[in-house]
């Protein structure tokens, strides 16, 4: 079949997806009881409506959902442990293993002569991922897009399973909200109460909130200044009418928005809103079993409120939107202490209800006057000895081979010692961190200096765990596993972000899953609590997090191993050889580029135009990115040819998504030679390079929209035709006239 033909035949939008893969099958299928006690926990009754609800759609089965087995039932499933379910007790007896509160069995038995599988963990929750592994063992996989049904539909039965399940990673946290229309900044209510439902799917059990000061999702005031920013995406705006590439994804908007903020028209209706949102992303956690949390940058506040701190810093970042202590606020200053408290109650009086609270350091430290003292103050509070050397410190943090090395290096470090000197005075009054309710809150320390690893047991205050960042990406990562060693993991709660997909690495294709599974390793055998994830377009996604779903409760499990099993159950036999040689190339073409140019599409307004400012041809590595991703773009459309009807959409997607990077690497390479042609004077090159520039951007935007199905998506077209295909349509105008 050619291509133009297969893209035709297979365009579908996300609504019909969803119809395809929750199709229910025609044919009549058994009667099932599925046994929950009326007075067992509220998260196993509903587990037991789920494992209902795969059953009904896996097989037309007729269940009900009951105290006690149907008679006429030729089978039954129990929902529970011998303390919820006193037939999981009477059939499993001294046979249940013994599981954690996160350990999980599913278990086929016999019921007074009829056939029973028990689905049971060590708490309400691990019985409700029993649930779900039953559907998993059955064939289902649990995309983040939805759920997908066995390509072939597998035969009924109660009988074979013998199967129990505890983690290696006891923390596996899923990181929302964070910055940038490409992520899930721009996603509302509706898609974010999905998402975590298939995070629950997939065994997830925290789900990390990451604000900034400049968004609307907190107001407070402090001395007479109240918080006046409350934008989203740093106040950049994104039209989507008239001549828009891919206007259809956006089904007549005028302007891209994150749907819940869709009308609001003053700083008091988007805080509303805002925190609505991440209301309403708590609950839906708390109602699957998961934690919920809050990550804060305490050190920032928005601009306004430097009437209230004397001399404070901008801090530089896109448009500039906070600021932070300066040269008049040591970590001991008692304003700066205020300050920080009223911002930090303020979330936790509008969030009463998390459970944790992560406190972030600064990500471009610049307070860094006072380390001196703060390094001082640290070793008297906490013990170290005199053999640790700041000088040593500071020249293995200049000399490291980390993005943040050299002058930048020195100043993280520095700012982390007058953040950690600060958090020691804050943390020191527990009750300043206290919920509404006079519950503390688990707390959190973000992004420690590397440098510090070794004395994180020391410099670390009391009663908090810490999240490791490292560097940007997890290639960069895993290439230092001796840093890794440095973390006192098993003294100190210690969890690693697992970076996904880059913002950095921007806007293009990007795969992990090879850096991510010698990180796993890693993590498991230093004893460290579990991970975060960091991503921003969530669509390239479902590979790498379904790799992280079934590693963290099986060691053996392989990248490879793990596409296979998804694949050959999503799309059928003969497809995951051709899908699996496409995700290697994506992840070859991430490498690359995280290599040669971590910030290469970074999106922000010049991600397209600063292109044109070269002088000199596109180096060689850009052609090798581009070849990775048409090879890929080919083994997806092969993939997609045999995939089995009715499933056909999750490769198409993957090969529209490298169909638009083909044509977007087509495009900037246009652009860059359009600059060349422009400084040697060439006006007629120059105009035909922006043609070709103008021609293949609203190709790829096209390409991209036929199969957009979240925000993220719509929001990589949006930032394009603002930053890309507008600007380069009003280049090409202005040369020609």
């Amino acid at each position: 079949m050619n291509r133009s033909l297969c893209r035709e035949l297979f365009v579908l939008t996300a609504a019909s997806l969803a119809v395809i893969l929750a199709a229910e099958p025609l044919r009549a299928g058994p009667k099932v009881s599925v046994v929950v006690e009326a007075n067992a926990p509220p998260l196993e009754q509903f587990a037991a409506r789920e494992v209902g609800d795969i059953l009904r759609r896996l097989f037309d089965a007729e269940v009900q959902v009951e105290p006690q087995p149907n008679a006429d039932a030729v089978g039954v499933v129990l929902v529970g442990n011998p303390a919820t379910n006193s037939l999981v007790k009477e059939t499993a007896g001294s046979s249940w293993p013994k599981l954690t509160d996160q350990g999980h069995a599913v278990r086929s038995v016999d019921l007074r002569g009829r056939p029973a599988v028990i689905v049971g963990g060590g708490s309400p929750v691990a019985t409700l991922w029993a649930a779900y592994e039953l559907g998993h063992q059955f064939g289902m996989r649990y995309l983040l897009g939805g759920d997908a049904f066995p390509a072939e539909r597998p035969a009924f039965r109660l009988t074979g399973f013998n199967l129990t399940l505890e983690p290696s990673l006891r923390l596996r946290t899923w990181r929302t909200i964070n910055d940038f229309p490409i992520g899930p900044e721009s996603w509302g209510l509706a898609d974010q109460r999905q998402l975590v439902r298939q995070l629950a799917k997939l065994k997830f059990n925290r789900i990390l909130i990451a604000v900034y000061a400049w968004q609307p999702f907190v107001h407070f005031e402090f001395q007479g200044v109240k918080k006046q920013t409350g934008v989203l995406w740093y106040g950049y705006r994104y039209p989507v009418s008239g001549d828009t590439a891919g206007r259809a994804a956006f089904r007549g908007l005028e302007v891209f928005d994150n749907p819940d903020f869709a009308g609001t028209k003053s700083y008091a209706d988007r805080v509303a809103a805002g925190t609505k949102l991440v209301r309403g992303i708590i609950d839906s956690a708390h109602d699957l079993g998961m934690t919920a949390a809050i990550a804060v940058s305490p050190l920032e506040f928005p601009r306004e409120f430097a009437a209230a701190l004397p001399q404070s810093k901008v801090i530089h970042q896109l448009e500039n939107l906070t600021i932070g202590p300066g040269s008049r606020q040591p970590p001991d200053d008692p304003l700066l202490k205020t300050l920080v408290t009223a911002q930090l109650q303020a979330y936790l009086k509008t969030y009463p209800t998390i459970d944790a609270l992560y406190l972030t350091m600064p990500e471009f430290p610049d307070w860094v006057e006072h380390h001196d003292r703060a390094w001082q103050r640290l070793r008297q509070r906490t013990g170290l000895g005199e053999g640790v050397d700041m000088e040593q410190l500071t020249e293995a943090a200049r000399t490291r081979n980390l993005i943040a090395s050299g002058e930048r290096g020195v100043k993280a470090l520095r700012g982390n010692i007058a953040a950690l000197d600060f958090f020691h005075s804050l943390l020191s009054e527990p009750r300043l961190l206290r919920r509404p309710d006079g519950k503390a809150v688990d707390v959190t320390l973000v992004d420690i200096d590397p440098a510090l690893y070794h004395f994180l047991d020391k410099v670390l205050p009391a009663n908090t765990s810490a999240l490791h960042f490292v560097d940007y990406t997890a290639r960069r990562v895993a290439s230092h596993p001796d840093i890794l060693t440095e973390v006192p993991a098993k003294s100190i709660r210690s969890n690693l972000i697992l970076t996904l997909a880059d913002d950095n690495v921007g806007v293009l294709p990007q795969m992990t899953t090879t850096h991510l599974h010698a990180l796993l390793g890693q993590l498991r055998k230093q004893g460290w609590e579990g991970f975060s994830t960091r991503y921003w377009i969530v669509g390239d996604l479902t590979p790498p997090t379904y790799y992280l779903s079934r590693a963290s409760f099986d060691a053996q499990i392989t990248p490879h191993k793990a596409y296979a099993d998804l694949i050959n159950a999503v799309s059928g036999e003969g497809v995951a050889d051709r899908v699996i040689r496409g995700f290697d190339m994506i992840e070859q073409a991430t490498d690359l580029i995280d290599q040669h140019d971590i910030g290469f599409t970074f999106p922000v307004p010049d991600v397209v135009m600063k292109h044109y400012a070269a002088t000199e041809p596109a180096p060689a590595w850009w052609g090798e990115v581009k070849t990775l991703y048409a090879k890929a773009m080919d083994e997806m459309y092969r993939g997609n040819t045999r995939a089995r009807q009715g499933t056909r959409p999750f490769t198409l997607y993957y090969a529209k998504r490298l169909e638009f990077a083909v044509h977007y690497l087509t495009s900037i390479d246009a652009v860059r030679t359009a600059g060349v042609a422009k400084s040697k004077g060439n006006k007629n090159e120059q105009i035909a390079q922006l043609e070709k520039a103008t021609e293949a951007m609203y190709s790829a935007l096209n390409a991209y929209g036929e199969v957009a199905r979240d925000q993220s998506d719509r929001g990589v077209i949006a930032v394009l035709n603002e930053y890309g295909y507008r600007r380069l349509v009003a280049e090409l105008d202005a040369v020609s006239e």
